[in-house]
């Protein structure tokens, strides 16, 4: 009897052991800071499969008091709570008192069963107030008040899976958006758009807008974070991620760009049409064809060297160096394909047909 029993207990036991599954990894940040003795470290594996749903948190690792970077972890999950198709991640945040300093602003995707360990990586949150009541920024009382031009990144849920939102908005009032569809392949994954921020009276909310689609509102908050809002400018009430992070690199976006585009005396220019900026063309890539289109039409109809022509092109806008050695990088539009030249056109009627003949 006592030897049936011994055998039904140890194969209880190897059963238990057979269903505990185990994620294993380590976290660490690029910022050059100190944690302080008091900083509590966690990582969870969450089941992220839909996005009209919160994170399930199938297990957790804490590490208190965090200590020092790699931070390495080990999280236990049941096996049976893992269901077919479904996708996984694991999210880390770092805490003091209870006060967020850093957390992941992306996926970080796993596969429960797999005996690779998963890198993560957190980005610290710059700003940290006290947390109170009032979580969004004072209202704008001038052009110093409560600064807000930089690049910010979070990963935000969308209808078919999660969103990798990047933006760097520049403290003229445009701004650059990629959205990084993470459940997509590799043709259609990333969008980019360019466009102009404002940030309305009062202060509490900005507004972006690039011509494409609805705008964008976004709601400054106390610890240097933005918050997405829905399209009517009002808080999203849901249990999914609704924050960006300030990013300390800015991007270099590829789209099909619409502006007036000038040459004279070698110099290419073209103002944008969804922002305003007037930036430099540079003579790589595929200019040649624009600047040929554009040479083909001086003279006709009195049109003259310098004149302004709406141009279509697949672009991307990057930082290069000034034409003066003691200027800074500026913003370069690198024609990748020449799509159109209209002359007598302005943004306001940014139909293109097909280039002219060469």
């Amino acid at each position: 009897m006592r030897r049936h029993l011994a055998a039904a207990w140890l194969a209880a036991v190897a059963c238990a052991a057979a269903t505990a599954g185990t994620i294993t990894g380590s976290a660490t940040y690029r910022e050059r800071i100190a944690l302080p003795p008091n900083a509590v470290f966690e990582a969870e594996l969450q089941d992220v499969s839909r996005a009209d749903a919160p994170a399930v948190v199938l297990g957790r690792a804490r590490l208190d008091p965090a200590g020092l970077p790699p931070f390495r972890f080990e999280i236990p999950y049941d096996d049976a709570a893992i269901r077919p198709g479904a996708r996984y991640a694991v999210r880390a945040t770092i805490r003091v008192q209870g006060q967020l300093r850093m957390t992941t602003t992306r996926m970080h995707p796993v596969m429960p069963g797999q005996t690779a360990p998963v890198n993560v990586l957190l980005v610290g949150m710059r700003g940290q107030l006290p947390p109170g009541p009032q979580t969004h920024l004072p209202p704008a009382t001038g052009r110093g008040a409560a600064p807000l031009a930089g690049s910010y990144e979070g990963e935000l849920p969308g209808a078919g899976g999660p969103i990798l939102w990047r933006i760097d908005m520049a403290p003229g009032g445009t701004y650059v958006l990629r959205r990084t569809y993470l459940d997509r392949t590799a043709l259609d994954r990333q969008v980019d758009e360019i466009g102009r921020w404002t940030r309305e009276p009062g202060g509490h909310r900005v507004r972006l807008e690039g011509g494409t689609g609805e705008p964008v509102w976004l709601e400054p908050l106390a610890d240097g974070t933005l918050r997405k809002l829905d399209i009517e400018g009002r808080p999203i009430e849901s249990t999914h991620p609704d924050r960006l992070h300030r990013l300390p690199r800015p991007l270099e976006p590829r789209l099909v760009v619409s502006g007036l585009f000038r040459y004279l005396a070698d110099a290419a220019v073209i103002e944008l049409c969804a922002d305003g900026r007037r930036l430099p063309v540079a003579m790589e890539g595929d200019y040649l064809s624009l600047e040929r289109a554009y040479l083909a039409l001086i003279g006709e109809g009195g049109l003259r060297g310098g004149d302004p022509m709406l141009a279509e092109v697949d672009a991307t806008i990057a930082l290069r160096p000034s034409m003066e050695e003691t200027q800074p990088l500026r913003p370069t539009v690198i024609v990748e394909s020449f799509g159109g030249l209209q002359p007598r056109s302005s943004c306001a009627s940014p139909t293109v047909g097909p280039p002219p003949p060469r």
